[in-house]
């Protein structure tokens, strides 16, 4: 039997080059193969017309849940990126549609991933302001929340202070770019290309404040030029350290797959303990490469959960690329998205009957990391 279609609410949809719809859209795939069809509804207006996808109307807490009752949902499954539907990361508007629709008939369920949970900073950044009304609204969302999921242990345990029960689902994102079975091995891979891959944020880091890195970490893996994978940038050089960057622009997920595989290493700039939430990240894994991942400046939370890739910011070259590599993609294989949709399945299919738990208490401040983490980063 046929489950009825789930509405995943989300910030944006492909053709966008980010991590959050590709997400909703590989797991909408995804689940497709568990009978349970997916509805989109999205905030940004552009979207790629061949999804089952609608714009959000009116933004605010009862237009949201008119919308919502009007098209009949019966589970919603909200990605919660909190910059993604309000410049300031206060998207009231939002939760307070979900909890009213959430309350507005028996049977209703609401799942929430958390992409974020809220941003902190120093007082002369605008997130240091808005972290408290962030961390209320989230606290909310949750509590409204049936079941609920996150990409990081660090999320992880901020969520599960606010509510201890039902547990919060911990898993790294998956690829959004496919999962190809065969994987060649790195020590196959010629020539030796770097990929630089995602959206415009990675990318002008790269090109930007790490430029210097990606051209040492080329240079140390002996790397013959430079493939940059993602919509045009105005600081794409036409060379690096004397190595050609070659722009393909934003191919289709199966394109993108086959040049990952093909290539040697893929550079990113995101914070280590971070990567787990990385889109790009974890295609760089499914696609069997070499991890090369840096930042401006060090974390000051330490990363007690990394993923296996080289630092290159702060570490020598692996003494052996190819066993790191294979390592990142054993990493990654244990949280699939095969093995994440049938997760998400059986949680769907549990919520029948179940309502939300207890109210939540906060916390006046997350004891440390969690004090000193950002958790603002923009998605990647």
């Amino acid at each position: 039997m046929t489950a009825p279609p789930l509405l995943q609410i989300v910030p944006w949809l492909p053709p966008a080059i980010e991590g959050v719809g590709g997400y909703a859209v590989a797991l909408g795939r995804a689940l497709a193969a568990h009978g349970i069809a997916s509805r989109f509804l999205v905030a940004d207006r552009g979207h790629d017309p061949q999804l089952d996808a609608a714009a959000i109307g009116e933004r605010s807490a009862a237009g949201l849940a008119r919308q919502l009752a009007a098209a009949g949902a019966g589970t919603v499954l909200v990605h919660y990126v909190n910059y993604g539907y309000h410049g300031r990361g206060c998207p009231a508007w939002l939760v307070g549609g979900l909890v009213r629709w959430r309350a507005g008939a028996p049977g209703r369920r609401l799942v929430t991933y958390f992409h974020e949970v809220y941003a902190s900073g120093p007082p002369w950044r605008s997130s240091f302001w808005v972290s408290p009304v962030q961390r209320l609204l989230a606290a909310r969302l949750l509590r409204a929340s049936d079941a609920a999921a996150t990409s990081l242990g660090l999320y992880g345990r901020i969520l599960s202070c606010w509510r201890p029960s039902p547990p919060v689902w911990v898993t790294p994102v998956f690829s959004t770019v496919g999962e190809p079975e065969a994987v060649p091995p790195l020590g196959e891979r010629s020539p030796r290309a770097m990929v630089v891959f995602g959206g415009a944020g990675n990318r002008r880091r790269a090109y930007g404040p790490l430029r210097g890195v990606l051209a040492a970490a080329c240079r140390a893996l002996g790397a013959g030029e430079i493939v940059d994978l993602g919509p045009p940038v105005p600081e794409l050089p036409a060379r690096l350290d004397g190595l050609p960057v070659r722009p393909l622009g934003a191919l289709p997920r199966d394109e993108a797959s086959a040049v990952l595989l093909r290539s040697y290493a893929g550079f990113l700039g995101y914070p280590a303990p971070f990567l787990a939430k990385s889109t790009v990240f974890a295609a760089y894994c499914a696609n069997g490469l070499l991890p090369v991942c840096a930042w401006p400046r060090r974390p000051r939370s330490p990363a007690l959960e990394r993923p296996p890739f080289w630092d290159a910011a702060a570490e020598p070259v692996p003494a052996d690329p190819a066993v790191l590599a294979a390592r990142a993609l054993a990493w990654y294989h244990g949280h699939a998205l095969a093995g994440q949709a049938a997760r998400f399945h059986a949680l769907l299919a549990d919520l029948a009957g179940v309502g939300p738990e207890s109210p939540i208490v906060l916390p006046a401040r997350p004891s440390a990391p969690e004090a000193t983490a950002s958790h603002g980063l923009p998605p990647a």
